[in-house]
């Protein structure tokens, strides 16, 4: 009894002295002056080489959105970092300096998204990194995220045992807002444009996993749980 009550006092502790999980990702969409595309890229490649590199809490990368709601502006994202990390971030002094010469390119910057990676719904494909993203963003219907979220795992075991080498992300938006419909994204990444060309049997998969005529119900159960979806794709500049 004595070491429970040793171990349900120190649990707190415990928990706060463990390492944070990296799995929070900032996004801001940038809107950058005609014309200055090429020099924003350039700008943001050599600050994010010098601040925000590979290896640290900060790194950043630039993507371009193709299409969609956002589409023709760039997307700077950093992550994965943490809440905790967020603290020491870089600001001020010589980072602040550089990050001017981008603003300098900029007609204006969007609100930022904060977005966590859920490694329990997602397959990391062997950790590839492929330079293209197919992004699903998906309105959660009120009461509907664990229902959601179950129906989403049902399609993560599809990918462990039919796609193990295919990425396929799920991640969750950090702060609600029901106007905007934004709760959670789903990431398809590929390489080359002939995946988007390619004969999709993901149905043929999901039935050889769950069983035949799962798949119709998959679906029934999973347009239950949303109001809506927003497709677009973005590409890897940096």
């Amino acid at each position: 009894m004595k070491n429970l009550l040793f171990v349900l006092l120190f649990l707190p502790l415990i928990a706060f002295g463990q390492e944070q999980p990296q799995d929070l990702f900032e996004t801001v969409n940038i809107h950058v002056k005609k014309g200055q595309e090429k020099a924003l890229e350039a700008a943001v490649k050599a600050h994010n080489a010098k601040f925000h590199p590979e290896d640290g809490n900060f790194h950043a990368r630039l993507f371009y959105n193709i299409n969609g709601p956002s589409g023709g502006t760039y997307s700077w994202i950093m992550g994965p970092t943490s809440w905790t990390a967020m603290d020491s971030r870089p600001t001020d002094g010589d980072h602040d300096a550089d990050w001017k010469k981008v603003t300098a390119l900029v007609d204006k910057f969007d609100s930022p998204h904060y977005w966590k990676y859920s490694p329990k719904l997602s397959s990391d494909g062997g950790n590839a990194s492929p330079a293209k993203r197919l992004i699903w963003i998906y309105d959660i219907k009120r009461g509907q995220a664990k229902r959601w979220s179950e129906l989403v795992g049902k399609v993560k075991q599809v990918y462990a045992e039919k796609r193990p080498t295919e990425p396929f992300w799920v991640l969750w938006n950090e702060f609600g807002d029901s106007k905007a419909g934004m709760d959670a994204a789903f990431i398809f990444a590929f390489d080359n444009w002939s995946w988007m060309d390619r004969q999709s049997k993901f149905s043929k998969d999901f039935e050889e996993v769950h069983g035949e005529g799962s798949w119709f119900h998959f679906m029934n159960e999973f347009r239950e749980t949303v109001d809506g979806r927003v497709d677009f794709i973005r590409e890897r500049i940096d």
